[in-house]
């Protein structure tokens, strides 16, 4: 119950720019993460949404290093970027696909937790639409070149383009590991790495048939897809 009202808190306080940027401002270890007008670019989305290939594969395309602000998953960092005129990349992914990915990652959400989170996060972006560039989880992990194609067109800027290879994201997901690695001295969990397995695709079916199971998921369920859907197709739905 603990940990449950802690995300929850967390996830509301996400929402909110000021009080967000107030609490997260002050650690240390997310300055770096957080938007600020040394910020070229914001790469943010719901987690288990290609938020890490997609930072990863951006900077690799880089010639010089570029100040991202990334992976704190909250709509703050995308509104507060909108408001300082900062190019934006919104990731999004199938609410299912994104929900079981994150309970498998970490156990502590259930699908009620996890699905609320969905909503709050792409509701609370919706508003700001035309901010900045949406991309599917399809698009960054087939195709990312073309996702930061569309950055440079809409913010008029000139970042390194991805070439989307075999070779290029085998190297891309090598680096993914050995950062994983490095965290956690050495220690590889299958889990929580943020890249493609057998392993887990297995354990996500699993899951997903216990969430088709359950009739009070229903309308939370039917909620996170119409705030996909709408943002997907293009228009917008009105923020909460």
């Amino acid at each position: 119950m603990i940990t449950e009202l802690r995300e929850r808190t967390r996830i509301r306080v996400g929402r909110h720019p000021s009080l967000f940027f107030a609490i997260y401002g002050v650690r240390s270890g997310y300055r770096e993460m957080l938007v600020s007008r040394q910020t070229r670019l914001v790469i943010e989305g719901f987690p288990r949404s290609g938020n890490t290939f997609a930072v990863f594969a951006f900077r690799q395309a880089q010639e010089v290093p570029v100040r991202i602000a990334h992976h704190l998953h909250a709509p703050a960092q995308v509104i507060r970027a909108s408001r300082l005129g900062i190019p934006a990349l919104v990731l999004i992914r199938n609410p299912m696909d994104a929900v079981v990915s994150l309970m498998l990652r970490e156990p502590r959400f259930s699908a009620g937790m996890a699905l609320s989170y969905y909503i709050s996060f792409y509701e609370a972006v919706a508003g700001f639409r035309d901010s900045y560039v949406l991309g599917t989880f399809e698009e960054v992990t087939r195709d990312y070149g073309s996702v930061i194609e569309r950055v440079n067109d809409r913010f008029d800027t000139s970042f390194g383009v991805f070439e989307h290879t075999g070779e290029t994201v085998k190297d891309v997901f090598a680096r993914i590991e050995e950062a994983h690695r490095a965290k956690r001295n050495s220690v590889l969990v299958e889990e929580k790495v943020a890249r493609p397995s057998a392993t887990k695709a297995g354990l996500k079916a699993g899951l997903r048939k216990e969430l088709a199971r359950d009739p009070a998921l229903e309308p939370l369920v039917e909620r996170a897809r119409a705030v996909y859907g709408e943002l997907v197709s293009g228009r917008t739905v009105p923020a909460l």
